[in-house]
């Protein structure tokens, strides 16, 4: 059980697993040929295989007490027989090349988010860099009339965007709306309430009848409120959907629409407690839940651990929806920038007809720099996620002193 519940959780986490069968030199009987043995050891693998459902090549069978009895004394055939050195090549290639691999892969998959991230941003100054000079190209040679229908061009844009910001703001009052009434239900107040019959039917006097069935209910109720959330959570993520698709359409913004967050994992977390404890209700304590010191320990135990996964529940959400309104919060203000940006370049030409020129090079410096920005970022997230190079002789090296 031990292994079923707290080892081999799900079938992706075998391949990590190994499983040793320690003291086999317990079996070395001088009245058995080595042949005899061998096959001892071999039916026990096979044994512990099927009763563990793991393949026989992740069972090794060693003898740790030998091994060091062989290293000390450099025998090479009993520190053969003992196995170890089958145990250590699988730790090497196997579970430690293994973890290697899996921080690597996280590695990669938090890079690529970040130059995802930051070449969209990039994209976004460039862009408006390009609409600046576009405008000021076409300038030159202009008379006032001109200049001044552009100020009030870039004005009524910015009228535009002023009265769309109002639109989102309404969004954001609902989404927070939604959220706090989320953080209410993941809370330790409702938490409480949810568990005030299962606490009260506990501190009863006597012997708890029924306690069982109020604690499934508990349970069911428990899992019904992280449904709930989940459900929010759902319907906060198409609400800013819909709001982004509207905002990449009307202003050319590159907003992407966040994925809903996934809580599915705490309802599985509220069924391993569910049955962690469910053993503490049975007939075997029934003399036990009569105390009711061992009454309120159960119950104080059980509310700490539901606490926790409601709290982290709620920590998910937050961080989702932070993650998800962050892109929106960035490109806004990078929007207003570039309105005052090209306010300022309208004021200057304005001042001074060298100002056009001047204004130009800076965009055009900006552009470079730009590029500059993007071709560094791609250099150093290469060197984050290019794996080490690691010399034949350093790896020799690294074997022999493991």
């Amino acid at each position: 059980s031990i292994w079923r519940e707290h080892l081999a959780i799900s079938a992706d986490s075998m391949d990590a697993r190994l499983v040793v069968l320690n003291k086999i030199d317990t079996l070395w009987d001088t009245l058995n040929s080595a042949e005899q043995v061998q096959a001892q050891i071999e039916r026990q693998c096979q044994t512990s295989a099927e009763m563990l459902g793991v393949p026989l090549e992740r069972v090794v069978p060693v003898s740790a007490q030998k091994g060091l009895v062989a290293k000390i004394t450099a025998d090479d055939l009993l520190l053969e027989t003992s196995g170890l050195p089958v145990l250590e090549e699988a730790l090497a290639k196997g579970i430690m090349g293994q973890r290697q691999s899996i921080l690597r892969s996280a590695v990669a998959h938090g890079v690529a988010n970040l130059r995802t991230e930051t070449s969209r941003v990039i994209n976004i100054r460039r862009r408006d860099l390009d609409d600046q000079m576009a405008e000021l190209r076409s300038l030159r040679g202009k008379n006032a009339s001109v200049i001044e229908s552009m100020r009030q061009r870039i004005e009524q844009e910015q009228r535009e965007f002023d009265l769309s910001t109002s639109k989102i703001q309404a969004v954001r009052a609902v989404h927070l709306k939604l959220l706090r009434d989320v953080f209410q239900q993941l809370g330790a107040k409702s938490l409480k309430g949810e568990l005030s019959e299962l606490a009260q039917t506990l501190q009863q006097k006597g012997l708890k009848l029924g306690v069982k069935k109020i604690y499934v209910q508990t349970f069911d109720k428990l899992r019904s409120t992280m449904d709930k959330a989940q459900a929010s959570g759902t319907e906060i993520q198409a609400m800013l959907g819909g709001t982004f698709r509207q905002l990449n359409a009307e202003f050319g913004f590159s907003l992407q629409v966040p994925p809903p967050p996934q809580l599915e994992h705490f309802t599985h977390d509220l069924h391993q407690i569910e049955q962690s404890h469910l053993q503490y209700l049975g007939m075997g304590n029934a003399l036990k839940l009569a105390q009711p010191e061992f009454a309120e320990r159960l119950v104080r135990a059980l509310a700490m651990r539901l606490r926790t996964v409601y709290e982290s529940a709620a920590n998910d959400l937050e961080l989702w929806s932070k993650s998800a309104t962050a892109q929106l919060d960035a490109q806004l203000r990078e929007r207003r920038r570039s309105f005052a940006r090209r306010m300022e370049a309208v004021d200057r030409i304005q001042q001074a007809a060298s100002g056009l020129v001047e204004r130009i090079s800076e965009i055009e410096a900006g552009e470079e720099e730009l590029g500059q920005l993007e071709q560094k970022l791609h250099e150093l997230t290469s060197k984050l996620v290019a794996p080490p190079a690691v010399e034949p002789l350093d790896a020799d090296k690294q074997l022999l002193s493991a």
